[in-house]
């Protein structure tokens, strides 16, 4: 390339790191301004990543929603730095909303603060149905996504204290496979139990599957290798120790933890609200409160076997196209179950779901 338009190139850059600097110093007072412009000078110079092609700090960041809490707080980060956030004015009245792992466009508002003024489509997400019992319109289902841009999914069961409930975790490889995210498996408070129950079925299903114990420590390595650079989000039945192992994963104590209730020793619901915590420079966590019950979000119940990879090879042999496995004659699918070659648990989860 000629040096001449080389010079000119870096002249021009030079001229808008000169702007941003300007801008943002009209825009901060105090001791703020001249942290706020290193920053940007970072991020100019540093991190191309983080800032728009053509944009300037005090005109649009790219940031990761990392906290959603009760009432609608937001926080942002943004270049390494957690920001208050709230939505702009048009998003706001368009009825955004938004989740941990969304990733938005904000401006600087004041020091500390940022005013979200866009949403990037969502890669992946982990969603499930909210119901409003209380209100008969068509806004009593709505769909409730706990994490947006995931990775992985650590679908996380107990052995005991609760017991394990294999057609919730069945529920939730649909939404995963739905919501495009990678799952696996990890049966928490092992350390409880002489014998863990069968995951063969899982297992043959190639999942991944951790027996961990966050107390013991037991599993821990073999988990944070799976979670290695990526966005993981904890999600299971209350009480069965996802905050437990975010703690233990971390190595300090982050998220708040309870204990199982009497009587029918169901979990309390500790996490309250999705938050990012990073494990290290390239891994994030992302804690969900708890379940007790799981609904599916606007799967088709034609489409519904798709999501049962072990039927698949299976389904051609019905004698319908458009079987549905639950009532028709000559259905390979039952026969299967009969036969031993699909899980019956399975089949019954299949069931639970057709009927919604």
């Amino acid at each position: 390339m000629p040096k001449q338009t080389l010079e000119v190139r870096g002249r021009r850059a030079r001229e808008e790191r000169r702007r941003a600097e300007k801008a943002l110093k009209r825009r901060l007072e105090g001791a703020e301004a001249a942290a706020a412009v290193e920053e940007a000078a970072d991020i100019l110079e540093g991190d191309a990543s983080q800032v728009g092609e053509g944009a300037l700090p005090d005109t649009g960041w790219r940031g990761l929603v990392a906290g959603v809490q009760r009432g609608g707080v937001l926080t942002v980060v943004v270049g390494g730095r957690t920001y208050g956030a709230s939505l702009a004015r048009e998003l706001a009245r368009d009825g955004y909303s938004l989740t941990v792992g969304d990733r938005v466009q904000a401006v600087l508002d004041t020091p500390g603060r940022v005013t979200i003024v866009d949403v990037e489509p969502r890669r992946t997400k982990l969603a499930r149905v909210r119901e409003d019992r209380s209100r008969r319109s068509a806004f009593a289902r709505e769909e409730a996504v706990l994490a947006a841009n995931v990775d992985v999914a650590v679908i996380v069961a107990a052995v005991a204290d609760p017991p394990f409930h294999p057609k919730l975790v069945d529920r939730f490889l649909v939404i995963c496979q739905y919501g495009g995210i990678r799952p696996i498996l990890c049966l928490n408070k092992c350390d409880l139990v002489a014998s863990p129950p069968d995951l063969s079925i899982y297992a043959g299903l190639g999942l991944p599957i951790v027996y961990a114990s966050a107390a013991t420590g037991t599993g821990l390595d073999d988990l944070r290798g799976l979670l290695a650079g990526t966005v993981a989000v904890f999600t299971g039945h209350s009480g069965v120790g996802k905050s437990s192992l975010v703690n233990a994963l971390l190595g300090e104590e982050q998220q708040a933890v309870g204990t199982v209730g009497a009587g029918y020793r169901r979990g309390r619901h500790t996490t309250t609200s999705s938050s990012l915590l990073p494990l290290d420079d390239d891994s994030y966590l992302v804690d969900t409160p708890g379940v007790r019950s799981l609904g599916i979000w606007e799967i088709n119940p034609r489409t519904l076997a798709a999501y049962f990879p072990d039927f698949d090879p299976i389904v051609p042999g019905c004698r319908f196209s458009t079987c549905s496995h639950v009532h028709e004659p000559a259905c390979a699918v039952k026969e299967a179950v009969e036969d031993g070659e699909i899980a019956r648990q399975r089949y019954e989860s299949y069931l639970r779901l057709m009927e919604g």
